[in-house]
């Protein structure tokens, strides 16, 4: 139970201070990425060491294949992080009493475009998370930056194209409270996608320091 309910509390800040600030300016991208980057990093820093600080149902559905946790505990982690997304949404939903932060393609965006581009940026998020012990050592606050670090370069960059997802929870908060789930099918494929990818290179290039990742 610590470890579930460190799962929706940490996706729960996410969201809640995520869309918050979309719902605070919706037009300051800078605003928004750090928001979700930080955001995630201190919930990192806080439950690292309970749960392993998922927050996001690519990343554990990619260490349940790599055997990094059990996978029998794979379904009750997705439902904490996703029941976590729900809550955080429907709190600024009822501070704003107007859903905020949904993920949609941009108008000027191809689906097949939008599909690319969140395989894209999952696909460095994942392969970031797999290599962080490599890259950074075991330290919780060094892993923490450097994943915040990621999530909120990605945000910035592509958030005006698709929202930046990379992550199912993240986009299935706001769309529940909306009622618009016309996307999620993109949201969820496009994420799980790139963090397959990610860990297949992760295991054909194994890092040099065997048994650090």
């Amino acid at each position: 139970m610590k470890k579930l309910s460190a799962e929706f509390l940490g996706t729960f800040v996410m969201l809640a201070v995520g869309t918050g600030a979309v719902a605070i300016d919706d037009e300051s991208v800078l605003g928004i990425a750090l928001a979700f980057g930080v955001s995630v990093g201190l919930m990192i820093l806080m439950f690292g060491k309970v749960s392993g600080a998922h927050f996001n149902p690519v990343v554990s559905i990619t260490f349940a294949l790599h055997g990094k946790m059990a996978k029998r505990e794979l379904i009750p982690y997705l439902l904490a992080q996703c029941l976590g997304a729900a809550a955080g949404s429907f709190l600024v939903y009822s501070l704003k009493n107007k859903p905020e932060g949904l993920t949609l393609p941009s108008e000027e965006l191809s689906t097949f475009l939008a599909f690319g581009i969140e395989i894209g940026i999952t696909f460095v998020l994942m392969f970031v998370i797999l290599r962080a012990p490599c890259m950074v050592g075991p330290s919780i606050s060094r892993i923490a930056t450097l994943v915040g670090a990621t999530i909120a370069i990605n945000a910035y960059l592509f958030g005006p194209m698709t929202g930046a997802s990379m992550n199912p929870a993240r986009t299935l908060g706001p769309a529940w409270v909306a009622g618009n789930l016309d996307f999620l099918w993109l949201y969820v494929f496009a994420p799980c996608t790139g963090g397959l990818i990610a860990l297949a290179i992760h295991k054909a290039v194994p890092p040099k320091e065997k048994g650090c990742c």
